[in-house]
């Protein structure tokens, strides 16, 4: 399954199960697991730069600690990414959205940004990724999807950047996720597992939007929700998803 936008397997964070997250290392993995398509998370830093980070504090995943957004980038660029997850990983650093681009051309990876942007910083955040974009992105490629929670976030990229197509990221099913989609003019909408149904893939397909499912690392649930009419699944896993549908194939 998939779409024009949105293929079948999207790498989390790029191989998140594989490989720590939100670096270079796990991108390049995903890439070498099969992956077309990768997803990682964007936020700004005290002095203005865009780097791969989930979290709004640097404890979990890196040898920092404190908020991302009080650190700058070159203490940032200091801290190592990668020991958290295994010490097979030790020297890998948090990478700027830049080198990133340069990456995912070399790989050949398409990307699934999510601007994730520390509370309060949703304009300025979607803004500097917008221009980031206009600036680094190989020309002739595919624009990457940017997908977002804030929907202030969403709504400066719909105003700055309208050619660069949209995804709405929803936790549970708000009321007026058709309205805000709507209104945001998204491509598609990504949803959590666990809220998905039958009925709710079909409406969402309805309404001409893609479906993107997180984050899904069994296969059996894989297989359903493509059975559902999900187009593409957002996994921790690419290597196991790939596998099982190359098997299936």
């Amino acid at each position: 399954m998939g779409n024009a936008l949105l293929p079948a397997v999207v790498g989390h964070r790029g191989a998140a199960a594989a490989a720590p997250e939100n670096t270079l290392e796990s991108l390049r993995l995903a890439a070498e697991q099969g992956a077309a398509m990768v997803e990682f998370d964007v936020k700004l830093t005290a002095d203005g730069a865009l780097i791969l980070m989930h979290d709004e504090e640097l404890d979990r995943t890196t040898t920092g600690h404190g908020a991302v957004a009080a650190t700058v980038l070159a203490d940032i660029r200091g801290l190592d990414a990668g020991g958290w997850f295994a010490d097979a990983w030790r020297g890998a650093r948090v990478p700027t959205l830049d080198e990133t681009v340069g990456l995912l051309e070399k790989c050949g990876l398409n990307a699934n940004i999510e601007i994730k942007p520390c509370p309060g910083r949703e304009v300025e955040t979607a803004a500097a990724v917008v221009a980031c974009l206009r600036q680094s992105w190989p020309k002739g490629r595919p624009w990457p999807l940017l997908s977002s929670f804030a929907r202030d976030s969403l709504a400066v990229a719909r105003d700055a950047a309208p050619e660069i197509p949209r995804g709405l990221l929803l936790w549970g099913k708000p009321a007026d996720w058709s309205a805000a989609a709507r209104s945001l003019d998204c491509a598609s909408v990504h949803c959590a597992a666990e809220d998905m149904t039958p009925e709710w893939a079909a409406e969402i397909g309805r309404l001409g939007y893609g479906l993107a499912v997180y984050t899904v690392n069994d296969v059996a649930l894989a297989a359903r929700l493509r059975r559902w009419g999900v187009d593409s699944i957002i996994t921790d896993d690419p290597a196991a998803l790939l596998g099982a549908a190359a098997a299936r194939d």
